[in-house]
């Protein structure tokens, strides 16, 4: 490979918005992509230009909404499209590595369709001449697909479009479950799964630490460790006092790990307790209600999260920001399905779990996993979840 597929791009007038996470770029009225060779189906002419939803869920899943809404407008029809095919170095690393491509060519793409795991496919045409390629832009069209495209905004995860202010309840969300497991993480793996340069992700910490230092919580960027010493940086102290990370990191799983539950064994959160007052409720309500949602459904939002008392009904986790009200399932906002017993209060991310179809609920309301999540979300499976809101609040909208 004799340069960057970055530069790439760039040459050919298609710049990365961003080049640890993109995996395309428009021009105009065209859209180049970047898709695997491994991928590729010879016999039918077709490339996956969006994995099956499980696969988004890991840590190359920041370049995922940049890459929906250029498959919509491929989708219908309003987008000439084209692809590079890569080859990958090492088919089961994440994130994956380019280990040649051709430099010559790319590969108009006639038109796009949907599998039945819910990915979806280029269906190639005409190999492309790179110096030919603006030129042919001119007349190509992507032929509309069938139908309506298959993909939901709401399955976009904000990790690529967002600033990394955006990112925070995010951030905050991940390591609290990683607390659960009493683990800990570098800072090349929350860079890798939220797209983040180095400067932004300090920017973060910082954030992230302050705030976890005016609530009176342990710190919770302790757990972002170098790779080589497994310890924190010097700014851990420098910034907050810690002077020991090890110590701090015992205090993160004391205040957000589940140590009352043997190892495999899953238990339903347990009820508030009495002694947290009205207004604490109140108070974690209006900043649930700061987090940027569709406009349609603040409503539906403040009353879901009253409803549950503001805890999210798997996990037990009461943290504000990371939470989200989901509808249930035949229930649609779009149908006016807005009332708090159409609603359960999820965090962030066993929301994206369930809106895809990897959690779900039994008729009892206890909760189902798919396979392909349960080595990180084992501990929820067979969870007991009441779908009853708080008698207090039967009289909400």
């Amino acid at each position: 490979m004799a340069k960057a597929i970055s530069v790439f791009f760039e040459e050919l007038g298609y710049p990365l918005r961003n080049r640890r996470w993109s995996w395309g770029a428009r021009r105009d009225n065209s859209i180049l992509l970047r898709t695997w060779q491994d991928e590729q189906d010879f016999h039918a002419r077709t490339v996956t230009v969006l994995r099956e939803p499980a696969a988004h869920l890991e840590t190359d899943s920041f370049g995922l909404d940049e890459r929906i809404v250029q498959l919509k407008s491929l989708w219908i029809g309003e987008a000439a499209g084209y692809t590079v095919i890569v080859e990958v170095k090492d088919k089961g690393a994440r994130p994956r590595q380019i280990k040649g491509y051709r430099e010559d060519v790319v590969f108009a793409i006639n038109q796009i369709a949907s599998r039945a795991d819910g990915g979806i496919v280029g269906v190639l045409g005409e190999m492309v001449p790179i110096a030919k390629l603006h030129e042919h832009a001119q007349t190509h069209r992507t032929k509309p697909a069938s139908g309506v495209f298959p993909v939901d905004d709401a399955a976009r995860s904000g990790l690529s479009t967002d600033s990394y202010q955006q990112k925070l309840p995010a951030i905050r969300a991940w390591l609290i479950s990683i607390c659960a497991e009493r683990g800990k993480v570098t800072y090349a793996d929350v860079m890798n799964r939220f797209g983040l340069t180095f400067y932004p992700l300090r920017n973060a910490m910082s954030w992230l630490g302050h705030d976890c230092q005016r609530a009176g919580e342990p710190i919770i960027t302790a757990l972002i460790v170098d790779k080589e010493t497994g310890l924190c940086s010097e700014g851990l102290e420098a910034e907050f006092g810690v002077v020991d990370d090890v110590a701090e990191r015992e205090r993160c799983y004391a205040r957000w790990g589940h140590h009352d539950q043997a190892p495999g064994q899953a238990t339903a959160p347990a009820d508030p307790p009495r002694a947290q007052a009205a207004d604490d409720l109140e108070e974690r309500a209006a900043r649930f209600a700061l987090v940027e949602v569709r406009t349609q459904q603040p409503a539906f939002r403040a009353a879901v999260f009253r409803a549950f008392g503001g805890r999210c009904a798997i996990s037990g986790c009461t943290v504000p920001e990371a939470l989200e009200a989901a509808h249930l399932e035949g229930r649609s906002w779009k149908h006016g399905h807005n009332a708090a017993t159409d609603g359960i209060l999820l965090r962030r991310d066993l929301h994206a779990l369930y809106d895809t179809g990897l959690l779900s609920f039994e008729d009892d309301m206890r909760v189902r996993l798919n396979p392909a999540v349960l080595q990180h979300y084992g501990a929820f499976e067979g969870v007991a979840v009441s779908a009853q809101i708080h008698p207090v609040n039967q009289n909400l909208p």
